[in-house]
């Protein structure tokens, strides 16, 4: 686990963009360069991959945080996730998540229904 360095400068910018599953995915400006390079990688005549590119790129922004570390998150973006006063931050490896506080309850009580079964399958080569 990486240790926090308390000199290290909290990030003033970021990357809000559609997620998966209904929610929207916030990454430092460092981590959308690697978003970017993956989504270039996909080949021009690849209908899906297309469409892919697309929907993540689809009103994507760069956001500011303000002095009281608040981001404005664009319209069309809060409709898709269907945010409006409340909202949860979820924190998953290269990003982090915001949703609407009942689809990440619909998404997380799925989820448990087959924890096992998709560990079993996914993480069988571990």
């Amino acid at each position: 686990m990486r240790r926090l360095d308390p000199r290290r400068k909290a990030l003033e910018s970021f990357v809000v963009a559609d997620g998966f599953d209904g929610c929207l995915a916030l990454y430092s400006l460092e981590e959308w360069k690697r978003v970017e390079e993956r989504l270039r990688r996909i080949p021009m005549g690849q209908r899906r991959g297309r469409a892919l590119q697309r929907r993540l790129l689809k009103d994507a922004a760069v956001v500011s945080v303000d002095k009281q570390g608040r981001i404005t998150i664009p319209p069309a973006l809060m409709d898709r996730a269907g945010l409006s006063k409340e909202a949860v931050l979820h924190g998953v490896l290269n990003r982090i998540e915001i949703w609407n506080p009942e689809r990440l309850n619909a998404e997380l009580a799925e989820g448990e229904m087959g924890l096992d079964a998709m560990a079993e399958e996914i993480l069988k080569d571990e």
